[in-house]
Parts: structure tokens; sequence; C-alpha cells
């Protein structure tokens, strides 16, 4: 059981990293989310996964094409690979948290703990689902003249989202509460002390990285003159 315990902390550390390194040319094409809504301002993939409403989700997309030629062209294209990296980011991001999941129930003595993250693990390829139907709805909308959705339509969408990221947060928290308790009743071994070290360590390798693309963005779009 140890051995198995072993095997899945490693394969997570790597699992992690790669989906860090990946998460990472993601936010170097973010650098360049611009769109025009009155004013050129900058946005988030966040602001087009959960768009408020269709006419939002329009409008932002519509804003980038709004832009200066040039700055226009870059922000659909990096939108657009943004979209399509995140197909490859999906099972590495997904498999991390399944394979968290899998090792807190390998440290679990209950029924009911084992079931509980058993049914988590698995529970991850819905979330993984619903995010390959967000893309491909949100990759349709990115051209110069979308329609926005119906209501009803974007409403079931929102619902969607809310359902992964749900299951996102409930895995993720659930598992870390669970560490965090072995942890502090002196539970775990040598190896686990090694890999956590490890995970800290991408993660802070992450954030330097982070501070440097940061400071390397590229300027906003200037506003047109009037």
């Amino acid at each position: 059981m140890e051995t198995a315990g072993q095997d899945i902390w490693f394969l997570f550390c790597f699992v992690f990293g790669i989906t860090l390194a990946i998460a990472f040319v993601m936010r170097i094409l973010s650098t360049y989310f611009y769109t025009k809504d009155v004013v050129i301002k900058k946005f988030t993939i966040l602001d087009i996964e959960i768009a408020a409403s269709p006419t939002e989700l329009v409008n932002l997309i519509n804003g980038l094409y709004a832009l200066p030629a040039d700055y226009s062209k870059k922000a659909v294209r990096a939108l657009r690979a943004r979209m399509y990296l995140d197909f490859i980011f999906m099972p590495f991001a997904y498999g991390s948290i399944f394979l968290l999941c899998m090792r807190v129930l390998e440290k679990m003595q209950s029924a009911l703990g084992i079931n509980t993250f058993g049914i988590l693990a698995f529970l991850q390829i819905i979330s993984w689902l619903f995010d390959i139907i967000e893309n491909i709805y949100i990759l349709r909308k990115i051209h110069p003249a979308p329609v926005a959705s119906s209501q009803r339509v974007h409403t079931w969408y929102l619902y969607m989202e809310a359902v992964k990221w749900g299951i996102i947060l409930i895995g993720v928290v659930s598992c870390f509460a669970s560490i965090a308790y072995f942890w502090l009743t002196g539970d775990y071994s040598h190896y686990s002390i090694v890999s956590v070290s490890i995970i800290f360590a991408e993660i802070i390798v992450f954030l330097i990285l982070g501070r440097f693309i940061k400071a390397k963005s590229p300027n906003a779009p200037p506003e047109p003159v009037k």
C-alpha cells in the first residue's frame, strides 16, 4: 500500500509540473488579452468563461476586433491559442486532482472515506467533459460577428460552469484538508515530505516566472485619436 502511495506522489509531482508548465505558456498568451468596450481594457480568461450574460460575452469578443488592426490580430490569435492549448492542459490538470484524490483514498481507513475520495476522483471526468464543451462553445464565438446565445442556453452554460468548478473546488479543498490533518497528526512518511518539497519548489518557480512575465507584458493598445 505504501509503495502504491509513493508511486502516486511522484507521479503527481510529474503531472503537476507539466500542468504548471502549460499554465505558464497560457499566462504568456494572456498578456495579449485586451478588448475595447467603450475604452480599451484588459480582460481575463474568467471574463470569457463566466460572462454574466450572452451580450457581455459577445461585447467582449466584438471588442477584440475593435482594437487597432495589429493589436486585434494578436489578441484574437492569443485567445484562440489559449483555448486550444487548454485541451492539452485539461488531462494534466484534472489528472493532478484525480491523483491527489487517489493518494488521500490510500490513506483512508473507513469505507466512507474511501468511497468519498473515490467518487471525487472520478467526478473529475465530468468536469473535464464540461470543460471541453465550454471551450468548443467559446471557440465558436470567436469571429468578427459573434451571435449572442439565447438567455436559456447561456443560463444552462453557467449551470455547467458552476458544476465544473464545484467539483474541482470540493475535490481540491477536501484533499488538502485531509492531507493537512494527516500531517498534523504525524501520519506521514519520508517520501511524502520529499514530494511536497518538490511541489512547493514547482509552485515557487512558476510564481517567479509569472512575476517576470508580468514585468515584460506588452503595453496596452493606444486609444484611437478622436
